[in-house]
C-alpha cells in the first residue's frame, strides 16, 4: 500500500507487463479527434513515457479513465479557456498535458519522486513537439527552448503533491479548475483528498473526476462533500468517450463527477461534465 492510497477491486491488469525494471520505460502515443489515414496521425496527438511499476507505482501508466477523461477535455476545450488547473494524482500526465492546450495555466502532481520528474520529462516531450520537432530528434535537444508563452512549458508546471501531508501544506494557491482519474478509489483516500479539493479550490472553482463504480469510497465521498458545502452532478460517461484505450484493463462502468460549492451555484459559471 503506498500511503493508503492502493487501488481497490481486480482492476484485470496483468502488472507483469508494467514490471519493466527500474529505469526502463515505454513510449505511448494518445490521439484525439480525427485519424487522417494517409498522414497516420491523429488531429491532436500526446505523447507519453510510461515508465515500471517499481518506480511509478500505480500512476505508472496510462488508465482507461485518464483517457475517456482526457477525450472529455478534448470536446470541451473551451472549459478551460482563461482558466488555472490543477491535476490530482497525475500519473503519466495525459489529462493534464492536453488540458495545457487550453488553459491559461496547468499545475500537475503526484506523490512520488519518479513520477514527479517523470511529468517533468512528459511535459518536455510534448512540448518539443510544439516546437516544430520530432520528440526523438537529437536537434530537439540542441535547440534553444521556446520562449513562446503558449508553449506548454510555459504553462505548467509539477509540484510534489503529498495528500497525507495536506495539514501542513504551507502553499496558497487557488485554482479555476482541480481533476482528477479516479482519485476516490479507498476509503483511506477520502478525507484527505477533501482537504486538497478546500484548500487549493477557488469559492466559484469546479472540482470534475471520473470515477468507475467498482470502487471503494465513493458514497463516502459524496457524502462528505454534501456536508462540506458541495453540491454534485453526476452522469454516466457518454458512448462517444469510450472505447479503444490499448490498455490490457478490463472493461468497467464509469460516471463523470463534477462538484461545486453550493452557496456559489447561481453564480458558477463553469461547465458541468455531460
Amino acid at each position: 500500500m503506498l500511503n493508503g492510497r492502493e487501488k481497490m477491486g481486480n482492476l484485470g491488469i496483468d502488472w507483469k507487463e508494467y514490471a519493466l525494471g527500474a529505469n526502463h520505460f515505454k513510449r505511448r502515443t494518445v490521439g484525439f479527434g480525427k485519424y487522417d489515414k494517409k498522414e497516420r496521425e491523429w488531429e491532436k496527438e500526446i505523447f507519453l513515457r510510461e515508465m515500471s511499476i517499481i518506480e511509478g507505482g500505480i500512476g505508472c501508466s496510462t488508465w482507461d479513465a485518464a483517457i475517456i477523461f482526457s477525450r472529455w477535455v478534448y470536446r470541451n476545450q473551451d472549459a478551460f479557456t482563461d482558466k488555472t488547473v490543477l491535476e490530482l494524482g497525475s500519473g503519466t500526465g495525459l489529462p493534464g498535458i492536453l488540458s495545457a492546450f487550453y488553459s491559461k495555466h496547468v499545475t500537475l502532481s503526484d506523490y512520488l519522486n519518479p513520477l514527479v520528474e517523470n511529468l517533468k520529462y512528459n511535459i518536455e516531450l510534448n512540448a518539443k513537439q510544439q516546437d516544430g520537432f520530432d520528440s526523438d530528434d537529437e536537434e530537439a535537444n540542441k535547440a534553444e527552448k521556446s520562449l513562446d508563452l503558449e508553449n506548454i512549458r510555459n504553462k505548467t508546471k509539477v509540484i510534489n503533491l503529498n495528500w497525507d501531508e495536506i495539514d501542513t501544506n504551507t502553499d496558497d494557491s487557488k485554482y479555476d479548475i482541480i481533476f482528477g482519474s479516479e482519485l476516490t478509489y479507498s476509503m483511506l483516500s477520502v478525507d484527505n483528498l477533501i482537504k486538497v479539493i478546500q484548500k487549493f479550490l477557488k469559492e466559484d472553482g469546479i472540482f470534475y473526476e471520473i470515477l468507475s463504480d467498482d470502487r471503494d469510497g465513493v458514497s463516502y465521498f459524496i457524502d462528505e462533500m454534501s456536508k462540506r458545502g458541495f453540491e454534485n452532478h453526476i452522469v454516466p460517461v457518454d458512448q462517444q468517450f469510450l472505447g479503444n484505450y490499448g490498455t490490457k484493463q478490463r472493461p468497467e462502468t464509469y460516471k463523470f463527477y463534477s462538484f461545486r460549492y453550493s452557496k456559489n451555484v447561481e453564480s458558477n459559471k463553469h461547465k458541468l461534465m455531460q
